[in-house]
């Protein structure tokens, strides 16, 4: 076969590249311990002189030049340090790859001394270079701008109609932290008004649908992912950052480690669940991470784990504007209509306010159903 490519990846596997064909694909599943991953869009099998040669036998190869045609290189020396693991707190990690501006850095150590997630870092950084760029068109230096240049700003943003409510908030907030706390010019900002958010409510599906999401998932790895996400109500770098420990089949809880606001919780861990990650385990035998990512050091990115739901969605046939975090607003509203109070629903979300929970009140099929529209009454 022409246009293979194989070369190694975690310990005691190879990494298996081709050209897309059904029957290709349909003949390298015939090889046990083989695994697809779809952030890199390659195969990976055993290392094994068994796997070379069914390998060989499935994709068509001459048998006697197995040796030959399955001949690894070594891997070359790294022309740049290995990554690091990931952790949802990373005060460690440098903002950017390239030496940030010295405003971004200060206001980034700022962060970092109130103990705010990466994820958090990174989105005031953008603000931060997006409001710089926007003042040298103007030729502005940023502690030289006046309190009419920031209104502005971010009048100009709030009314493009491209962004989101939200993201004028962080913008916001990001210009608020420069002003006050690293140029110790808090006039500026000082009555600065906060954008309302929008009262939206929540994408949920159905019962039905998320069965339905869940039956389409061949992969074992993405159904065990999936499936966890939904009965234990994760938001998606929850789930993905997982290890192996944090699942407690003896009192029947997952723990969630530095979730959003850097807070530890227990969660449930279902029996259904439990029952599909056990046969995840013994296929595919995770060590650290529950969820590993092409590489065993690393675990499976937010990127990957989205577009698993949006490939499951499609096969299942569902039409909402469902995105991965529509798994956690579901587990919220069908416990809400099985009588669970929703206090007991915020703790297992992880939520600080209950208002953020309540919203869950606003689209309970259970709720609803027991209302009756007048017009139901009129005789006509």
């Amino acid at each position: 076969m022409k246009g293979i490519e194989i070369s190694p990846g975690q310990p005691g596997r190879l990494m298996v590249k081709f050209a897309y064909s059904e029957a290709t694909v349909a003949a390298i599943k015939q090889i046990a311990g083989r695994q697809w991953h779809p952030e890199g869009k390659v195969w990976s099998i055993p290392d094994t002189p068994e796997a070379r040669a069914q390998l060989a036998q499935v994709l068509a190869t001459p048998a006697q030049t197995t040796v030959e045609y399955l001949t690894v290189k070594p891997p070359q020396p790294a022309a740049v340090a290995p990554r690091q693991k990931s952790r949802p707190f990373m005060p460690g990690k440098p903002l950017t790859t390239n030496p940030p501006h010295p405003l971004i850095k200060a206001v980034d150590d700022e962060l970092v001394l109130r103990g705010m997630a990466y994820g958090t870092r990174k989105s005031y950084g953008q603000h931060l270079r997006n409001y710089f760029d926007w003042l040298k068109a103007k030729k502005v230096k940023p502690e030289e701008a006046t309190r009419e240049d920031i209104r502005n700003y971010l009048v100009q943003m709030a009314s493009n109609g491209r962004v989101s409510a939200s993201y004028c908030r962080g913008a916001r907030a990001a210009l608020v932290l420069l002003y006050d706390a690293v140029l110790k010019q808090p006039d500026k900002v000082s009555d600065l008004p906060r954008m309302k958010r929008p009262q939206q409510l929540p994408v949920v599906l159905s019962r039905e649908e998320v069965a339905r999401l869940l039956k389409v998932m061949v992969n074992l790895k993405h159904r065990a992912l999936l499936m966890l996400a939904y009965s234990a109500g994760l938001r998606v770098g929850e789930v993905v950052r997982l290890k192996v420990s944090d699942i407690d089949s003896k009192r029947m809880q997952i723990r969630v480690t530095a979730g959003k606001g850097a807070k530890d919780r227990y969660t449930l861990l279902s029996e259904t669940a439990l029952a599909v990650l056990r046969e995840y385990f013994r296929e595919y035998k995770p060590k650290d991470w529950l969820f590993p990512g092409e590489e065993a050091i690393d675990h499976l990115s937010e990127r990957s784990a989205q577009e698993i739901f949006k490939d499951a969605k499609k096969k299942a046939g569902i039409l909402k504007p469902a995105t991965f975090h529509t798994l956690r607003h579901s587990f919220a509203t069908h416990l809400l209509e099985d009588g669970v109070d929703v206090r007991y629903i915020q703790e297992l979300l992880g939520h600080g306010n209950i208002r953020t929970t309540e919203r869950y009140t606003h689209v309970s099929e259970s709720a609803l159903g027991r209302i009756k529209s007048p017009m139901d009454k009129l005789v006509l």
